[in-house]
């Protein structure tokens, strides 16, 4: 499962706008056992790429769009998706992000009136790297208790992500963080800045620019 930040920033979108629709009701996430805890599925990022990308969908469109991506998605990539993810279901979900008809079957359109339609190949084809980078990079890291007092670090060192995310996101190109940290690939650093996006500080409450586009990359 992903948390709703998780689906937010891999998605790339507003968060304000899906907030909005989950507090009208128009947008249902699954709950967890700790109910302040909104999470969904690894194929939700697609949807929300899908809906939120563009402001030109009203409401009644929004919610139409939802229910018709639900129903195109193959059975196989809902049952790799609904669940937690242990190893051999991100390799699932990797195969959906490089196989894109996976994902939402053999359709390439969805069609919301007589006119309107959004582009499903080209959504999974967009986002699938994204996520599967995203995927990948999860493996590569690990929580230990007495480690950076349980922070995530990149397996077997005592690095911490968010702090290789932190640098990426604030500027700092690739070649130098390597530089710094030969053990890391591109891909690590890559999956860093995703991770430091998706998993804020606790008790941090989210700058303006943060809940204005949690996913976007920012101007330099």
């Amino acid at each position: 499962m992903l948390s709703l930040r998780e689906a937010i920033v891999l998605a790339d979108v507003p968060e304000a706008k899906v907030r909005k629709d989950i507090e009208t009701g128009l947008l249902t996430p699954i709950k967890s056992g700790n109910l302040d805890r909104l999470l969904f599925r690894w194929a939700d990022a697609f949807a929300f790429a899908a809906v939120y990308k563009r402001d030109q969908l009203s409401a009644a469109l929004r919610k139409r769009a939802f229910e018709k991506l639900e129903g195109l998605m193959e059975p196989s990539a809902r049952r790799h998706y609904y669940y937690h993810l242990d190893t051999n279901a991100l390799m699932s979900a990797k195969l959906a992000c490089d196989r894109p008809s996976k994902v939402f079957g053999s359709h390439d359109r969805l069609m919301l009136d007589d006119y309107l339609f959004i582009d499903t190949e080209k959504v999974a084809k967009d986002l699938g790297p994204r996520l599967d980078a995203y995927a990948e990079g999860l493996t590569r890291i690990e929580e230990k208790e007495g480690v950076l007092g349980g922070e995530a670090v990149f397996k077997k060192t005592r690095l911490s992500v968010r702090h290789i995310g932190k640098m990426r996101e604030d500027g700092e190109a690739i070649e130098n963080i390597i530089e710094d940290y030969p053990y890391l690939h591109k891909d690590d650093v890559e999956f860093a800045r995703l991770y430091f996006l998706s998993h804020p500080t606790l008790g941090r409450p989210p700058g303006h620019e943060e809940m204005r586009f949690a996913g976007g990359s920012p101007a330099r």
